[in-house]
């Protein structure tokens, strides 16, 4: 027999932490500090934990991170969900109205209706997501100061631009030895990352940024997975209008990794390199057939992850 799953939705802000005890019909507030959290706690045991409530919140920028933990540590069921969505399931029961009330509510009603993952406190793979994570916006302020270089007419402006990339990459060095550190000292992170580079076209960036942001990889359907990262194709049709199907949403980051390892698999001469060339000789663009060729690469290294084996074209590559 299934298991009755009751929620609690918590608005999540820098200051506070409203909740709705959805099995209460009660709202209460606390602090978002160590004491709120355990007011939180003491408010939600009991209703029981091993008798099925979920905990949801909105991914709130960092502002939730304190109350994730605690309640991991406290062995709930949270969920941690995507802001934009919670959003617009609120317009679409007609909620126009804003406030922490009424964003709770909502919260605790999208948890319950959405199919959303259970968080898994490990310390380790979060700290190596916040390192990975400031790599990536590194290399981006690189790219940056780069192109703005570019249009400078000032000599000294240039020159300036030119320490600050100086200094930038001089820190992504750093964040480099940090990473390679941090997953050195976790045997599961390191055989996880060169699990995932046995597929052709897996580097140490891309394995590194699945491990540290993808960590669904391995625990969902290749649907769930291929939706989450947003490289799931949706359908634009309406009675006899036939629209062109398209990829929306998911997390960039995981996506752009994938795109840099699917462009050297599809140089490569693999199945993987294949799959690509017979996709542009069936008249697909080089665009629609990279997409497809990544969502083909997230789906195996799903596979990979969950049986726990290494690409069965490794050896032969």
């Amino acid at each position: 027999m299934a298991l009755h799953l009751t929620f609690v939705g918590i608005d999540v802000s820098k200051d506070w932490l409203d909740l709705w005890l959805a099995p209460l019909k009660r709202f209460e507030r606390t602090s978002n500090d160590a004491a709120g959290w355990a007011a939180v706690i003491a408010l939600v045991k009991p209703l029981g934990i091993e008798a099925g409530v979920v905990v949801a919140f909105e991914a709130t920028g960092g502002y939730e991170q304190g109350l994730r933990k605690a309640l991991l540590e406290a062995g709930f069921d949270v969920r941690r969900l995507n802001p934009l969505r919670v959003r617009l399931y609120a317009k679409s029961l007609g909620r126009n109205a804003k406030n922490d009330r009424i964003d709770a509510r909502v919260i605790a009603r999208y948890a319950e209706a959405a199919g959303t993952t259970p968080e898994i406190l490990d310390p380790a793979r979060e700290h190596l997501a916040e390192l990975v994570s400031h790599r990536r916006r590194l290399v981006d302020e690189r790219v940056a100061v780069g192109n703005q270089t570019a249009t400078l007419r000032s000599v000294h402006l240039q020159a300036q631009n030119r320490k600050r990339r100086a200094l930038i990459e001089r820190q992504i060095e750093e964040t480099d030895t940090l990473i390679l550190e941090a997953i050195g000292h976790v045997p599961s992170l390191l055989a996880k990352v060169e699990l995932l580079k046995t597929l052709k076209g897996v580097k140490d960036i891309t394995a590194m940024a699945l491990v540290a942001l993808l960590p669904e990889l391995g625990r969902i359907t290749r649907r769930a997975v291929a939706a989450l990262v947003g490289l799931a194709p949706f359908d634009h049709d309406s009675g006899k209008l036939k629209g062109t199907r398209s990829i929306a949403g998911g997390r960039t980051a995981v996506r752009t990794a994938l795109y840099m390892a699917a462009r050297a698999a599809a140089r490569s001469k693999s199945p993987l390199g294949d799959f690509y060339k017979r996709l542009i000789a069936a008249g697909k663009t080089p665009k629609v057939a990279t997409v497809a060729l990544m969502r083909k690469m997230l789906v195996t290294l799903n596979a990979m992850t969950r049986d726990n084996q290494a690409w069965k074209h490794a050896k032969a590559c």
